[in-house]
């Protein structure tokens, strides 16, 4: 039991560690508390199904209790998704709460191997293939724009024709109005290139005072 628990920590805080590092919701303290969990909840199952069969009891299904995991960790994960305007984040750390509570149900169960090489392919996963996909793909930022300008006919769809010029979908914004005339708040995922490229087609383009951004 000592021995399931510790590993279990262990796996939980190497992978909590690297979320730590890289400023996620579900840090150190989340994937130790998954990982243990899933794993005490995998030993209580077995050992339940152990007990009644001892007693002869024809109701001894050890993955009864452990299965409830599966669909549960979901509720948990899908509390780290974040959609905002179109765009969705924590997809990621949803699925490595998921893999956690697959590591946590492998060392319950006693398959040590696995989990333990699962541990060693989600971190280089996480930290491995993150960086060589910083190095191949453009980097993308999630940005919230604010825009200040003047009242005036046809700046949405001069907004809107910068955009398709970018190759940009402005799918969702607000707009304002207000004594200087009116604000508009939209938020975009766009690599860098698009990014700087809006914000100076913005700026150029004529009533608009102020371009904010956010990210």
């Amino acid at each position: 039991m000592w021995i399931k628990l510790a590993l279990a920590t262990a796996c939980g805080a190497a992978i909590g560690i690297e979320r730590e590092l890289h400023d996620k919701p579900a840090g150190l303290r989340t994937n130790m508390l998954i990982c243990v969990g899933s794993a005490l909840i995998t030993m209580v199952s077995l050992h339940v199904a152990l007990s009644y069969a001892e007693r002869q009891v024809n109701i001894a299904d050890p993955g009864r209790i452990a299965a409830q995991i599966v669909s549960g960790i979901g509720f948990l994960g899908a509390g780290t998704i974040i959609q905002a305007r179109g765009s969705v984040h924590g997809l990621t750390t949803a699925a490595t709460i998921w893999v956690m509570a697959g590591i946590g149900l492998a060392i319950g169960s006693g398959a040590f191997a696995p989990a333990i090489a699962t541990t060693v392919i989600l971190l280089g996963t996480l930290a491995a293939v993150g960086w060589l996909e910083g190095h191949l793909t453009p980097r993308r930022h999630f940005v919230y724009f604010h825009v200040a300008a003047d009242r005036r006919p046809g700046l949405i769809d001069e907004i809107n024709n910068l955009a398709d010029r970018e190759k940009i979908s402005l799918d969702d914004f607000g707009m304002k109005r207000n004594d200087k005339g009116v604000t508009i708040d939209f938020a975009l995922t766009l690599p860098t290139r698009r990014r700087d490229a809006l914000i100076d087609g913005l700026l150029d383009l004529p009533g608009v005072r102020d371009v904010r951004v956010n990210e």
